[in-house]
């Protein structure tokens, strides 16, 4: 599961794994900014500073709920044709 990632200024970053945001925590450089969905925010960087990767919601409309994924989108060049070929990280 995906912990969600703010900047110093309450700007939106890439998400991060749990590990990664439990180790933010310890190590003093993240504060916890909301609980439900976990939210972190850094007090050391600014989303200027960052780089992005793209990003896609998708969307599951399920019988009795609704489910939401981010995923990440990678781009692959076929060696024989040379086509870029957009997908979906797993």
């Amino acid at each position: 599961m995906a912990v969600f990632v703010l900047d110093i200024h309450g700007k939106a970053l890439m998400p991060c794994t749990e590990k990664r945001a439990r180790l933010l925590l310890d190590r003093g450089r993240a504060r916890v900014h909301r609980l439900l969905p976990m939210v972190v925010r850094l007090v050391d960087r600014q989303a200027g500073d960052c780089e992005f990767q793209p990003l896609r919601l998708k969307i599951d409309p399920g019988s009795k709920t609704t489910g939401l994924a981010l995923v990440r989108e990678v781009a692959a060049v076929d060696a024989l044709t040379g086509e870029v070929q957009l997908g979906v990280a797993v």
